[in-house]
């Protein structure tokens, strides 16, 4: 990325160098989002794998708040760019297939109410769950085209695919201690894998859909 992407050291002046080095320091985010405990994680460690200096990441984002948002626009973004592109979105296979090739967004959504509980004005809040309102709409429409349903009927179906989602991140994607304790039997019964896990959920919620709808 030489002649886009200036030294960590030595400071973006083109348009074309900053945004390169956004997308950078959104590259090192999310890595570190999705691999390190989000309230143990500072900028000045979004910085080093940046190859910043805190100065500079500070010119780009002043919160670990605000980073997370642009990371999680990213990834919502690319998510129903994707879905809006393919031929068809069956339920529910299609749509946990959808969630499953794209971990980066499924990890964040895990956290992202840790993720936002301070650290934001009213306008920085509502300007993002106005985004998340955008990019869940465009999402229910595409249910909503699959299913002949009412929008609205939709747009709830997604929010508890969302909580769902949430839910099996977590049971399958537990801390390491905890991992390797249900490694040997009799604990082998609480390991479970995130694509069937969520499949079965969203299934679940699908018929369920089916039914009040």
């Amino acid at each position: 990325m030489k002649g886009m992407l200036c030294s960590g050291r030595q400071r973006a002046r083109t348009e074309a160098e900053k945004i390169a080095r956004e997308q950078h320091i959104l590259d090192a985010a999310a890595e570190l989002f999705v691999n390190r405990r989000y309230d143990q994680l500072t900028l000045a460690d979004v910085a080093a794998a940046s190859g910043l200096t805190k100065a500079a990441l500070y010119r780009y984002f002043r919160s670990k708040e605000l980073l997370f948002i642009a990371v999680y626009r990213r990834a919502f973004t690319a998510l129903v760019d994707d879905a809006e592109g393919r031929q068809s979105l069956a339920l529910p296979d299609d749509l946990t297939g959808l969630l499953v090739t794209h971990p980066l967004f499924c990890g964040l959504t895990a956290i992202l109410h840790m993720a936002l509980e301070t650290g934001l004005t009213e306008q920085e809040a509502r300007n993002f769950k106005l985004f998340l309102l955008e990019q869940s709409q465009r999402l229910a429409e595409l249910i909503q085209a699959a299913t002949g349903h009412a929008e609205s009927d939709c747009f709830k179906f997604l929010l508890q695919c969302q909580q769902a989602l949430i839910g099996c991140w977590h049971m399958t994607h537990p801390p390491e201690a905890a991992r390797k304790a249900m490694e040997r039997p009799p604990l082998t019964v609480f390991k479970l894998e995130f694509e069937p896990t969520l499949h079965s959920h969203i299934q679940s919620l699908y018929f369920a859909f089916l039914t009040k709808t």
